[in-house]
């Protein structure tokens, strides 16, 4: 996703999960559970709702904070039905930048054909309204 500002200032903002509701629309609350601000080992609390065959589905999510590079930051997300890793990267382009993010999710018991199938679409729409919402925050 193509980000209208410099790389430095999208990663300071997304990579503080405390920021999440300002552009996540499915995190309603973040608490930092341990550590101090954005470094390995932090752990943060949310709560979150994502709608689903026209149902809301809400959980309590726990993030910890695994990796931190320059521009990078690996999550390890876990909630009752599954653990993710998630890596958010910020590249430079040209006077903006552009965020990508890749997602392993590994669910904690077998899920049926279902969800299987439904998981990495409602994924794939959730991330994307996340990065309109990035860019819309951005460009206000």
């Amino acid at each position: 996703m193509h980000i209208p500002v410099g790389p430095d200032e999208v990663f300071e903002f997304v990579s503080d999960t405390r920021n999440d509701p300002e552009w996540c629309p499915n995190v309603t609350d973040v608490r930092q559970t341990s550590g101090e601000g954005v470094a390995v080992g932090s752990a943060f609390a949310f709560h979150q709702t994502v709608e689903a065959g026209g149902r809301q589905l809400e959980s309590d999510v726990e993030v910890e904070v695994v990796e931190v590079g320059e521009r990078s930051i690996r999550w390890r997300v876990e909630d009752r039905f599954q653990t993710r890793d998630i890596r958010l990267t910020v590249a430079p382009d040209e006077d903006a930048s552009t965020v990508s993010q890749t997602t392993t999710a590994r669910f904690k018991r077998k899920p049926s054909l279902v969800t299987r199938w439904a998981y990495p679409r409602l994924a794939k729409r959730t991330f994307k309204d996340q990065f309109r919402h990035l860019a819309t925050h951005f460009a206000d």
